[in-house]
């Protein structure tokens, strides 16, 4: 039986791992996105910000215009992915909280995930549109170049636990970014995304390192994906009530039932509620996981 390859020694070593894999997954999963495979455009999305959080993570140890022009370039990629997500999502919510209340109506079915699958087909058309635009093939080659050599600057010379260090910034942002939160859709939404990057940078570390980010660096990054999956459900549940709410009104002047869309809002706002019920216990956990690394 062949050993395991030894963690790498060097910061410059892992961070260069990181970006590695974390290319690979992306470029990985862009042909079932644009073949709209399920969960094609969910994977490549994903994949997209994981780059994004990583490369704001390890911002210090890179030349800092390099790392923010890709940022720039797969962040409108990352938009336009996220306008035929968001379509996928409110079909998905829709369909299942139908199913959770037992309704059944034909109009109600039309507006809320049929005209949306029109929706969504139109939007995933247009995604493939701007797949073709000379851009995409750029933006790929300045990924590929990015990680083949990437720009590091100085600070990248040193051992690579050293690196130890990012996840525990990383965890402290998503506790500084609650004490802040005073409520409101976008400051929750800033908890969201500092949940994410914690989740992506522990999980990166852990992945390329085992043996130098152990099992803490797992649970680190579990806590961080229950901090935004959390808030991921809450913003889903709270665009789901906008769409239904706008719904509601177009169903009242075509001289539609307007009860089941009053059943699926109440339903929407409970369900909002409880999961700002479980951010307490999923900040405890990212308190808990950095106390231990």
């Amino acid at each position: 039986m062949t050993d395991a390859a030894p963690d790498p020694s060097t910061a410059e070593d892992v961070i260069r791992s990181i970006f590695r894999a974390s290319a690979d997954r992306l470029i990985a999963t862009e042909s079932a996105a644009i073949a709209d495979a399920p969960d094609g455009v969910h994977e490549h999305r994903t994949s997209v910000r994981r780059l994004r959080s990583l490369l704001a993570a390890f911002h210090g140890y890179l030349d800092g215009s390099a790392a923010q022009r890709l940022r720039v370039e797969f962040a409108e990629w990352g938009t336009q992915l996220g306008v035929v997500r968001d379509v996928e999502v409110r079909v998905d919510v829709a369909t299942t909280a139908m199913i959770d209340l037992e309704i059944e109506d034909e109009d109600l079915t039309r507006r809320l995930v049929d005209d949306e699958r029109e929706e969504y087909s139109r939007a995933h058309a247009r995604l493939c549109e701007l797949h073709d635009l000379p851009r995409s093939g750029a933006r790929m080659t300045e990924l590929e170049a990015f990680v083949t050599e990437p720009p590091f600057t100085s600070d990248v010379d040193g051992a690579a636990d050293t690196l130890s260090r990012v996840a525990r910034k990383e965890a402290r942002r998503v506790r500084r970014a609650a004490k802040r939160s005073d409520g409101s859709i976008e400051s929750l939404h800033a908890v969201r995304k500092a949940g994410r990057r914690l989740r992506y940078v522990a999980e990166a570390l852990h992945h390329v390192a085992p043996d130098t980010f152990g099992t803490e660096y797992a649970e680190l990054a579990a806590a961080g994906e229950k901090v935004h999956g959390v808030l991921g459900d809450h913003r889903d549940e709270l665009i789901f009530i906008d769409r239904l709410e706008h719904a509601r009104v177009l169903a009242g002047h075509a001289g539609e039932r307007v009860e089941p869309y009053d059943r699926l809002i109440a339903r929407s706002r409970e369900r909002a509620h409880d999961e700002l019920d479980h951010l307490r216990s999923a900040l405890t956990a990212v308190r808990k996981a950095k106390a231990s690394i």
